[in-house]
């Protein structure tokens, strides 16, 4: 697949410098057919490690993830400037999320 990509670069190339209309045709038509193959191994692939998984619907979720381009916003809030007060206490600074997004709601 890597000498097909490699192969379709170098197709570009030609073609974009040429004005062979066979040349152009011919790299539209390779493009077109390993765009398909990347594709269904992308599937096939995908396929076998939701097959293979133990957790199934994580895998699935990693994987819609992983092709929306979303990635884990695991930042941590540590304090929490509230009122002229710092709060450092995970509870509390839920409780103070809590108590705002009630007001609003």
């Amino acid at each position: 697949m890597l000498t097909s990509c490699k192969h379709k670069r170098e197709l570009f190339i030609a073609s974009r410098n040429s004005n062979n209309s066979d040349l152009i045709n011919y790299y539209k038509k390779y493009r077109k057919i390993l765009s398909a193959v990347i594709k269904e191994a992308k599937k096939l692939n995908y396929a076998d490690k939701i097959k293979k998984s133990l957790n199934k619907n994580k895998t699935i979720w990693d994987t819609v993830n992983l092709e929306t381009n979303k990635t884990d916003n695991t930042e941590r809030i540590d304090n929490l400037y509230l009122d002229g007060n710092t709060i450092s206490d995970c509870h509390e600074i839920a409780n103070a999320f809590n108590k705002y997004f009630f007001k609003r709601s």
